[in-house]
C-alpha cells in the first residue's frame, strides 16, 4: 500500500485528491498548513497533522515516523507566504532557499523534491489520481467562442506559453490581440480581478501549462471561482490547455459560465 503524505494548500483540490487516492487503496496522511488548508480535509484523510509552512523540518519528522514513500503537493500555496519577513524560517527552508539560483516557483519546488529524494521519498504526479479532472480538447460550456475570440485565444496562447516558459505565470488576459495583463505570483483569479477596469470588457483569458510541464508540481488549475472572476471583470472567454489543466467542479463551472454567457474551451 502506498503511504502518501499530502501537503495540502488552499482550495478543494487536496480534498478531491485524498478521496481518489484512498479509493485506489492508498493510505493518505494530510500535512495541513495553518490558516491555509481547508479544515474539511480532516474528514478526507486517514490521519492529519497541522503545522506552519515555515517549519518543514517537522514535516520531515512526520514522513519518517509515518514511513511515507510518496509526497503529493496539491492546492495553492502562495509563494509570498514563504517570503513574508514576519516569519522565522527554520533551517530546512533556509537551506533550500540558499541553494537555489533564483526564486522561481519551479526552482524552489524542485529543490524541495531533491531534498526529499535524499530521504528516500518521491514527489508523485498528482494527476495519477486526478485524471477525471483533466479536460480533453473541445467546447466545455455551451457558447462557442466567436471568430474574433478565437483569434484572441490563439494570440493569447502564444503569449501565455512564453511567460510560462520564463516562470512568470501561466495565464494572460487579451482583447483584440492586445495583452491587458499577465499572471504573476498572485494567481489566475486575482489576475483576472486585477484587470477589471483595464479595458477587460469582452476580454479573453488563456491559461496554459509550462512548455515542459512537470506534472508533479503546480499543474494549471481552474474552478468555479475563476468564472466568478471573469464575471467581475466582464471577460467573456476562458481557454485552458487540454490534457494539462485540472478543472475543479466542472459542472459548477459550466453552470456559471452558461448563465453568464461565457465561453469555456480546452485548446
Amino acid at each position: 500500500m502506498d503511504r502518501i503524505a499530502l501537503v495540502a494548500g488552499r482550495g478543494q483540490l487536496p480534498l478531491i485528491f485524498a478521496d481518489e487516492a484512498r479509493k485506489a487503496g492508498a493510505h493518505v496522511i494530510g500535512i495541513a498548513i495553518n490558516d491555509l488548508t481547508d479544515k474539511a480535509l480532516e474528514a478526507h484523510v486517514d490521519k492529519i497533522y497541522w503545522g506552519d509552512i515555515t517549519q518543514p523540518g517537522k514535516a520531515l519528522e512526520i514522513f519518517r515516523q509515518e514511513k511515507i514513500n510518496f509526497v503529493a503537493m496539491t492546492g495553492k500555496i502562495p509563494k509570498a507566504v514563504i517570503f513574508n519577513k514576519k516569519f522565522n524560517l527554520d533551517e530546512h527552508v533556509t537551506e533550500v532557499l540558499r541553494n537555489t539560483i533564483d526564486s522561481k516557483d519551479y526552482t524552489i519546488i524542485k529543490a524541495i523534491a531533491i531534498k526529499l529524494r535524499r530521504e528516500g521519498i518521491k514527489v508523485m504526479d498528482t494527476t495519477i489520481y486526478l485524471s477525471k479532472l483533466i479536460p480533453k480538447r473541445g467546447l466545455i460550456a455551451k457558447r462557442p467562442p466567436t471568430k474574433e475570440e478565437w483569434q484572441d485565444i490563439k494570440f493569447g496562447r502564444v503569449v501565455a506559453k512564453k511567460i510560462s516558459g520564463m516562470d512568470i505565470g501561466q495565464a494572460v488576459m487579451v482583447r483584440k490581440k492586445m495583452v491587458i495583463t499577465v499572471e504573476a505570483h498572485e494567481g489566475t483569479d486575482k489576475m483576472i480581478r486585477r484587470a477589471g477596469g483595464l479595458d477587460s470588457d469582452g476580454a479573453v483569458v488563456v491559461k496554459v501549462s509550462r512548455p515542459h510541464q512537470d506534472m508533479r508540481f503546480d499543474v494549471p488549475t481552474v474552478g468555479p471561482e475563476t468564472i466568478d472572476s471573469l464575471i467581475v471583470s466582464k471577460a467573456k472567454v476562458l481557454a485552458v490547455e487540454a490534457k494539462k489543466t485540472l478543472m475543479v467542479d466542472r459542472e459548477e463551472i459550466v453552470r456559471k459560465a452558461d448563465a453568464a454567457g461565457i465561453a469555456v474551451v480546452a485548446i
